[in-house]
């Protein structure tokens, strides 16, 4: 644990924390664009500067990147912060006069318009990078990228074609804070060529990155519930039986544990390909217990039970 004082409060954080975590856990208010609890931290935005004092060296810093250490004093809204952070936002709604978000922060600021010189562009990206990071960091898909340099910068699929390593999971769209990413599902999607029109059925489309994929139904709801292409890619890479990817997750049946069977020994918990299943000692005795919010329903436990103590309900 490390001792830092922020905006005149002492506040004890722990080790490799960063600023706008501390910040955060004890209600100190920090904006920001590009900061995610899910994603590394990277310091796009700007927003979330802060004046930190180590020594005798005072700077400026970006909150989201900047780790705590020992004896720091933070201020979050000295004079100096907040020039920068309108500097920031006048840049901002310069480029982006139409974003909800910004108008927001930027009139928390006093900013209501920026100087003609400046309006260069009328875009709704605003390069925060989560979209890129969370497809490359979390998903794994490596679909998306940043493309161009300078004001030409932005976030675009390779060669500006079919992003075809995308799986239509919408993660893309779920950080973007100014809602420019458009993922629609549609229930009647049809290719339609000059030898006649293919009816798809079930559809999700991803205009940003010229996807689209086909929707595949549930076995037992007959209800549309994940793009094939993404079971596709999720069977390849887990240790999931085939069958696990035709139930959509309302419809499976989970499986519970006997615990008048179960003798702890553990088969489940080795062979449990999602770690939802965890050994506990109860009465003095050890018992296989399933964790409901990390169970996927695949059932493999039930076959590689000595005493068929694992069952379905």
């Amino acid at each position: 644990m490390v001792t830092i004082v922020i905006d005149g409060k002492k506040i004890k954080a722990q080790e490799r924390q960063t600023l706008l975590e501390v910040a955060r856990e004890n209600g100190i208010e920090i904006p920001t664009l590009c900061s995610n609890d899910a994603l590394k931290p990277y310091g796009a935005c700007r927003l979330c500067v802060v004046e930190v004092k180590a020594g005798t060296m005072t700077t400026i810093e970006t909150s989201c990147t900047y780790p705590v250490a020992e004896g720091l004093e933070v201020s979050t809204s000295s004079p100096k912060v907040i020039e920068a952070r309108k500097l920031v936002l006048h840049l901002l709604l310069a480029r982006c006069p139409n974003v909800k978000i910004v108008k927001e922060l930027a009139a928390e600021y006093g900013i209501e318009k920026v100087d003609a010189f400046l309006r260069l562009e009328n875009d709704y990206c605003i390069l925060c990078g989560q979209c890129v990071r969370a497809c490359n960091e979390v998903v794994q898909a490596g679909a998306i990228s940043f493309a161009g340099s300078g004001k030409e910068k932005k976030v675009d699929s390779p060669f500006h074609l079919t992003a075809e390593e995308c799986i239509g999971c919408g993660s893309c769209a779920f950080v973007c804070p100014t809602g420019i990413i458009k993922v629609r599902d549609v229930d009647s999607a049809a290719d339609v060529t000059p030898e006649g029109t293919t009816f798809i059925g079930w559809e999700r489309i991803i205009e940003n990155w010229n996807r689209e994929l086909k929707f595949k139904l549930c076995k037992k709801s007959g209800n549309p519930y994940a793009p094939e292409f993404m079971l596709n890619r999720f069977q390849n890479q887990m240790n999931l039986p085939a069958q696990f990817f035709d139930v959509s997750p309302s419809y499976r049946d989970y499986p519970e544990v006997d615990e008048e069977l179960c003798i702890g020994c553990g088969a489940c918990v080795d062979e449990c390909p999602v770690g939802a299943i965890q050994l506990e000692e109860q009465k003095k005795e050890v018992k296989s217990h399933i964790l409901p919010t990390h169970c996927c329903g695949c059932q493999t436990c039930l076959m590689y039970c000595v005493r068929a103590a694992i069952k379905v309900a």
